[in-house]
């Protein structure tokens, strides 16, 4: 089962997802949680099947090549009102900027890559170590 726990990521990645989440909390507080860190590569494969050769259930992947299987990859989603939230555009905390766009630049704010930045398949609830 794919983790949810810092402790399974590359040390320098966890530094990184410290910091981020201490910042997203002070920016939108209580709003974002981590769903997934680290996933085995079996369980990569098995994502990518979805949707694929007949399974009728929705794509949740694009690749098999995934950041999470080299442990420096965090999801998230949006819990509002103690439900999984699924609307792009909503703002929790009523400052008039989207959540996922304040959680997309404090992302980048702390030098993590936000696949919400991705042209072909932005991915919102994606972060990643980012080089350079």
């Amino acid at each position: 089962m794919a983790s949810r726990a810092i402790e399974d990521l590359t040390p320098r990645m966890q530094e990184k997802i410290r910091r981020f989440e201490i910042c997203l909390e002070v920016a939108v507080p209580g709003t974002f949680k981590r769903s997934c860190t680290y996933r085995n590569q079996e369980e990569q494969n098995a994502l990518w099947k979805r949707g694929r050769n007949g399974d009728k259930r929705p794509k949740v992947t694009w690749t098999t090549l995934s950041v999470h299987t080299s442990r420096e990859a965090v999801d998230y989603f949006i819990e509002r009102d103690g439900k999984y939230c699924n609307d792009l555009k909503v703002d929790t905390d009523g400052d008039k900027i989207e959540d996922w766009q304040e959680f997309g630049k404090i992302a980048d704010t702390c030098g993590l890559e936000w696949g919400g930045t991705w042209p072909r398949k932005p991915d919102y609830p994606h972060v990643q170590w980012r080089d350079g």
